[in-house]
């Protein structure tokens, strides 16, 4: 934790506690514990920007992709334009 830090209390279940106790080695658990907020936190954003952002696609402002055919030919369409560059330079070692 290279950032500044702040000691808080925080109550736990006594089993999830002795679970996590048994789990970890010694003094890693307030570690154990900032970095599954952080996880948890992340996830509780990317279901807040998937909630506001609900009802944004509208169907009927699409009907270009109405169908699996349709999206798979928009993609073809898009990738087609992309830039293909070789990976390696064809050589002819004959």
């Amino acid at each position: 934790m290279g950032e500044d830090t702040q000691r808080i209390n925080v109550i736990f279940p006594t089993t999830l506690l002795e679970e996590l106790d048994a789990l970890l080695p010694p003094r890693k658990r307030s570690e154990v514990i900032v970095e599954a907020t952080g996880y948890y936190l992340a996830r509780l954003k990317v279901l807040a920007a998937l909630k506001e952002s609900a009802g944004a696609w509208k169907s009927a402002e699409h009907p270009e992709l109405a169908t699996p055919d349709d999206v798979n030919h928009w993609l073809e369409t898009l990738r087609s334009s992309w830039r293909r560059v070789p990976l390696f330079a064809e050589t002819s070692d004959a």
